[in-house]
């Protein structure tokens, strides 16, 4: 099934791809699996938006789900 993703640019340095992209995922595809899945390491996520709702590592996405991944607030 099918989900869009927007990965905050920070996530890049783990060598996830960043930007918004449309993903092919398995059915019942928690976010903690979409993260392993995109190289994003859960400890420096800050929060998980889903359908403009923040959700746990173990929500489970459905079809056409549209996904925000931003990290911890960082300085400059």
């Amino acid at each position: 099934m099918k989900i869009g993703v927007e990965v905050n640019s920070f996530f890049g340095r783990y060598g996830s791809k960043i930007g918004k992209m449309e993903v092919e995922i398995d059915p019942n595809t928690n976010v903690e699996k979409l993260l392993e899945n995109l190289n994003i390491p859960k400890d420096k996520v800050g929060f998980v938006i889903v359908n403009q709702k923040r959700v746990d590592f173990d929500y489970v996405l459905s079809e056409n789900d549209s996904v925000y991944i931003t990290p911890y607030a960082t300085g400059g």
